[in-house]
């Protein structure tokens, strides 16, 4: 579907239910109906369906905005934008379903329900018990006029039911699955507006989507049963309805059943599922749009990366897969790499130091004015997925050296050295420290490789036990980029220091 075939000014919505934290899936929902909306030079609008009360959540709203807004998705209209088809809270609008309920009754498409809850209950129990599939048995739909007149006057309270056909088939069609087609035997009459005049998903939706005069409507595949209601609810009002896409859902990374709601975990590991926790994890907004843009839609380019605009340029809804895929957590991750690299090392380092704020519980002005950070940065830089990792790779440069416990004497010991040779090595790291000038990992690391050299020992094992002083750890950036950002003085303190610990195991005269 190009732009020419469009007759009419494309306009999208994303319509999320505030019922709790934001979801991937529901991120992705946006995102597409957002580049649909771009890609046509049309309008996005951001509606909020409120109209189940009792799941509502009212920081929900919060959730949504928030997430749009990390991911670039700016709304043409809706909360906080205003426009011209307001309200765009579905709470709001309950005088315009009423009136289109009361239409619908009066042409016969919809009913009154007087059935109680009781009633209701009494029949889903039957049902249950003679193994009969759970809906309504239409009993209000035989009233004759003067009994609704009766109840009426007896202000007996009613919803309002959408008069489905009992028979035949039901078909309607879906941009990326064809046409669908339901038995109308296999459906109930659903209630499109309770007794307390507010109106169900069914009947606002339809409203909603037609008053705003939205043109394209994508929404997730679990929505699709309802699909047979929304296109008899638009017969039955004489409009026309939207294209209709409805997206394939995201599996669990087993690829068993839809992504979860709540927290993934395997093996220990942590799978973040909600908007939030992935901004949290250190995952960039681009790399996310990026990453959101291919999962379920195929680009005719065979390529990974792309920037925002080639997205829009590109989008194209008739190449949306329908069928379902596993979350490939694995190329987020890859993917979020790809563009951390890209950044200058002054805007990584921008994103890293509230990071660092937290993990290490320091004053953001402490951490800015830390000069050994530019030293260490480029390479972390280098090595990461997300900006997550950083402190695993920072550590040591926040300890102090009365904190380093060197617990793991083999972090101590250079490759094919003893526990003696291994001090050797500190001892004379310590001479070649007080006297190297300058001080930068370049002119340190032609000092100890000659060194090295002198000795007789290989560069890997002569720096192995300067590498595990200074980090205390496994894991670190390259050695010399250590010295220049932990400096001098703190540098030579560590590395006595680990010098003191070999020497308080082995407590021989040959550490001397």
């Amino acid at each position: 579907m190009t732009k020419s075939s469009l007759s009419a000014r494309v306009r999208t919505r994303f319509a999320p239910s505030p019922t709790g934290s934001m979801h991937l899936g529901s991120l992705r929902t946006a995102l597409f109906t957002w580049l649909w909306a771009r890609h046509n030079d049309g309008d996005f609008v951001l509606r909020i369906e409120d109209t189940d009360s009792k799941r509502f959540d009212p920081a929900s709203i919060s959730s949504i905005t928030k997430g749009l807004e990390w991911l670039g998705l700016d709304w043409d209209e809706g909360p906080g934008k205003g426009g011209n088809y307001g309200p765009y809270t579905q709470s709001k609008r309950g005088a315009i379903y009423r009136r289109v309920a009361g239409e619908l009754i009066d042409s016969g498409k919809a009913y009154r329900c007087f059935c109680t809850p009781a009633r209701l209950q009494q029949l889903r129990e039957m049902q249950e018990a003679s193994n009969l599939p759970r809906k309504y048995d239409r009993a209000c739909r035989q009233l004759g006029q003067e009994q609704v007149e009766a109840k009426l006057k007896a202000g007996v309270s009613f919803a309002v039911r959408l008069a489905m056909p009992t028979d035949g088939k039901i078909t309607f069609p879906d941009l990326i699955r064809g046409e669908i087609e339901v038995d109308a035997s296999s459906l109930q009459d659903p209630i499109v507006l309770k007794s307390d005049g507010m109106a169900l998903y069914h009947l606002a939706v339809v409203v909603d989507d037609h008053f705003m005069q939205i043109t394209h409507v994508l929404r997730g595949q679990e929505w699709l049963a309802t699909a047979p209601y929304h296109f008899m609810l638009y017969r039955a009002l004489g409009w026309d309805p939207p294209v209709m896409v409805h997206l394939p859902v995201i599996l669990n990374p087993n690829g068993k059943g839809k992504m979860s709601k709540r927290h993934l975990r395997s093996n220990g590991q942590f799978f973040p599922v909600h908007v939030h926790e992935f901004a949290q994890a250190g995952y960039l907004p681009d790399a996310m749009f990026n990453f959101l843009a291919l999962l379920g839609w195929t680009p005719e380019a065979e390529q990974e990366i792309f920037h925002r605009h080639e997205l829009i340029e590109r989008f194209d809804i008739a190449r949306i897969a329908p069928s379902a895929a596993a979350m490939p957590y694995d190329k987020l991750n890859w993917m979020n790499g790809e563009y951390l690299r890209s950044l200058s090392h002054d805007s990584f380092q921008e994103m890293v130091i509230p990071i660092l704020v937290r993990a290490f519980s320091r004053r953001q002005e402490e951490i800015e004015s830390m000069t050994g950070l530019r030293y260490v940065l480029p390479d972390v830089q280098s090595r990461i997925k997300t900006l997550e990792e950083c402190p695993s790779w920072l550590d040591w440069l926040f300890r102090r050296t009365e904190e380093m416990e060197y617990t793991d004497l083999a972090l101590l010991m250079g490759r094919g050295l003893d526990a003696a040779q291994s001090a050797f090595v500190l001892q004379k790291c310590t001479q070649l420290l007080q006297v190297t000038e300058p001080f930068l990992p370049e002119r340190l690391h032609e000092a100890f490789r000659n060194a090295a050299s002198e000795l007789e020992i290989k560069a890997g094992s002569f720096f192995g036990p300067v590498r595990g002083a200074l980090s205390g750890s496994r894991v670190s950036p390259p050695l010399f980029s250590m010295m220049a950002a932990l400096g001098r003085e703190e540098s030579l303190a560590r590395i006595i220091r680990a010098r003191n610990r070999l020497k308080e195991q082995h407590g021989k005269g040959s550490l001397t």
